[in-house]
């Protein structure tokens, strides 16, 4: 079964918007559900929302995103929904 995680990413305007995405992808089985950034000056803030068959993939993309120099900060939100 699927569980849906989501992060708060905050990175530089210089990074484009489909390497993160790219990196969530390319974990086996994890598809993207809902993305919601916006632009604060020279960073974006915003979250992710993405569907993981199991805990060590969300450990996975999680420990992926943050091992990229460009992101400023990831943390996890245990308490979000999208509509």
């Amino acid at each position: 079964m699927s569980k849906i995680f989501f992060l708060k990413i905050i990175y530089r305007n210089a990074v484009s918007l489909h390497k993160i995405t790219s990196i969530v992808e390319s974990v086996k089985g994890a598809k993207i559900k809902h993305l919601n950034f916006i632009s604060k000056g020279r960073e974006f803030i915003g979250v992710i929302a993405f569907e993981a068959s199991q805990l060590v993939d969300f450990e996975q993309i999680f420990n992926l995103i943050r091992r990229n120099r460009d992101i400023s900060e990831v943390e996890q939100i245990t308490d979000a929904c999208f509509g």
